[in-house]
């Protein structure tokens, strides 16, 4: 195998690998019963599945960094209420993922 094709299928690997350990995250965080709940995935479906779907698989590191941010954020009231009201805009003014919800809605259009 030659060095391009080595280093296209290391980078396949690292994404999927982080792609998991992230579903693993995520899945481990709503087990515990922890106050600070993974939201972010109910946040994405809210934009529309083919923006959960492409978030997951274009995301890598940065659905990662995503649900790292979701989990520490201290907004998660506000965002079940919002999450509640049926809304599909308005996140924006207290959401930490806004930027990465965003870039994702521009590559699913």
């Amino acid at each position: 195998m030659d060095f391009l094709a080595s280093v296209a299928l290391s980078s396949v690997v690292v994404i999927v690998v982080l792609i998991s350990v992230g579903f693993v995250f995520v899945l481990w965080q709503q087990g515990s019963g922890d106050q600070h709940p993974v939201l972010i995935d109910r946040m994405l479906r809210r934009q529309g599945e083919r923006v959960a779907y492409r978030a997951v698989a274009a995301g890598g590191g940065d659905f990662a960094v995503a649900v790292n941010q979701c989990v520490a954020c201290q907004k998660a009231a506000e965002c079940r209420a919002w999450l509640l009201s049926g809304a599909t805009e308005g996140y924006e003014s207290f959401c930490p993922n806004t930027g990465f919800i965003q870039r994702v809605k521009r590559i699913s259009a």
